[in-house]
């Protein structure tokens, strides 16, 4: 583990550590920001009293389910309107340029690649442009009116040399003037593959990667450059970026099993929690499980999804915090400055199943709430701090309203309205309580979605839009 003074001189370097900010209506990244948060703060247009007069107001299919969520641009230049944007990339690895007031789509943008994406555009901090996915092994920079490549400095940028066993597998991230990607194998987890963050330099493509096996090779791995395979960074979050000023734009990411011999000397971080500078060019800690060789003995990933950013608890001795869960159902608070290396967690929950989607961190006043989309349940769980700054999860509510044949799906919140998806129903329940407030399979809302994987919802400008598995995007507004 580096010292956490190398940080201080990486940033003196002269490393960006500004965090995309949005505008109030836009949803740019896959979990709203750059930490994942999975809440629009600025968005008061739904509320727990009207949101049950939410209305379909279009569906639109796209062939091949997109097993994300949308990004949402509020004011594209089109011509001489200004008007919203959708934009959504199926698994076959088309983006969809989508008018997000009539669910006209308004241009395609194709790659040709051996097999699937299972990643999701992020918008450039202009908002003029996005960045996409693709099955060719490379991300792609759109203008966001047209769809049209840009040749920007060194785009399209390629992110795996291995399409045929690697995948740009979790949603792209944009912070610090960087864009994030991360790669997984595919489903069978058939070697080779070597999961790796990839940060591409926003102004001239220039890239750095981090390697979670063999992590002293500095490049894209090749099929014979590692004589370890898997630890993939598969999860829905990523790679994602630590929102408080002091940690200097850090990114973290969580991989899957694979093998972890860091503490003799090695080089690779399977199933673990890794923490790299905001250029992922040098390490700066990892968290591991005391059971990790148990963990990749029996497929049980712990990066199964992506840690969870908890905002400054000023009342404990370890203010900075994250969480993350597993395939083995144990949800883990661990102390993020710095990360621990093997096990040292401050408090361990079992959860009913295991997770695999991506948390919503909800803050009111000096309350937080971690809300967790499970196969057929959401819970929600807090910090406590105790009298001598020591902190702890506990659980504050749980409830069950639906179910999915798939692995549950990230929540977000709304102005203290949860909205998750499962099988045939996209649900709102009151953050404080679980309460059901609202679902699209009541027949007031005239139409609902259907089956989900790991498709979840997004809210932006007091409406709602959720793909689903039978390749269809459906919104929803007051009325």
């Amino acid at each position: 583990m580096k010292p956490r003074s190398f940080v201080a001189v990486v940033i003196a370097l002269g490393l960006a550590a500004t965090v995309l900010r949005a505008r109030a209506a836009d949803w740019p990244v896959f979990g709203h920001d750059p930490s994942r948060s999975g809440v629009d703060a600025g968005d008061t247009a739904l509320t727990a009293a009207n949101v049950s007069h939410l209305r379909a107001m279009w569906q639109i299919p796209f062939g091949t389910p997109a097993d994300s969520a949308p990004i949402y641009l509020e004011r594209v230049t089109v011509g001489r309107r200004a008007i919203p944007m959708l934009f959504l990339t199926n698994k076959s690895g088309v983006t969809f340029g989508i008018e997000a007031r009539t669910g006209h789509i308004a241009w395609r943008f194709a790659t040709h690649g051996p097999k699937i994406t299972t990643s999701a555009p992020a918008a450039d901090p202009s908002g003029t442009a996005v960045y996409v996915p693709g099955v060719d092994a490379l991300l792609h920079k759109l203008d966001a009116a047209t769809g049209h490549e840009l040749r920007a400095p060194g785009f399209p940028v390629r992110v795996t040399l291995m399409p045929q066993t690697e995948k740009d597998a979790s949603e792209l991230n944009v912070a610090n003037g960087y864009l994030y990607a991360t790669t997984s194998g595919y489903d069978g987890d058939a070697p080779p593959y070597d999961g790796h963050v990839v940060a591409v330099r926003l102004s001239d493509g220039a890239t750095h990667v981090f390697n979670s096996l063999c992590s002293r090779n500095k490049r894209l791995p090749t099929p014979t450059s590692c004589s370890n395979s898997d630890s993939g960074i598969w999860s829905r979050g990523g790679a994602v970026v630590d929102p408080d000023p002091s940690m200097h734009g850090a990114i973290y990411a969580a991989t899957g099993n694979g093998l972890f011999d860091a503490t003799a000397g090695g080089d690779n971080y399977g199933d673990s929690v890794v923490s790299l500078t905001a250029d992922a060019s040098h390490f700066l800690g990892n968290y591991t499980p005391a059971d990790y060789t148990a963990l990749q003995d029996g497929d049980t990933d712990m990066g199964s999804t992506s840690p969870a950013m908890i905002p400054r608890q000023p009342a404990s001795r370890t203010p900075l915090m994250l969480v993350e869960g597993g395939k083995d159902g144990t949800l883990r608070l661990v102390d993020r400055a710095p990360l621990p290396g093997v096990a040292d967690e401050l408090s361990e929950m079992q959860m009913p199943a295991a997770l695999f989607s991506t948390p919503a961190v909800w803050s009111e006043g000096a309350r937080t709430t971690i809300v967790i989309g499970l196969q057929s349940a959401v819970q929600a769980y807090g910090v406590a701090t105790d009298a001598s700054g020591r902190s702890r999860l506990v659980l504050l509510w749980s409830v069950h309203p639906g179910s999915t044949g798939g692995e549950g799906t990230s929540p977000v919140v709304s102005n203290g309205i949860v909205f998750v998806a499962f099988d045939g129903a996209l649900v709102a329940l009151d953050v404080h309580n679980g309460r059901t407030l609202w679902s699209s399979a009541q027949p007031s809302a005239m139409r609902t979605i259907g089956g989900v994987h790991w498709e979840s919802p997004i809210v932006a400008d007091g409406r709602v839009y959720c793909p689903d598995e039978n390749g269809r995007l459906t919104a929803y507004e007051l009325r």
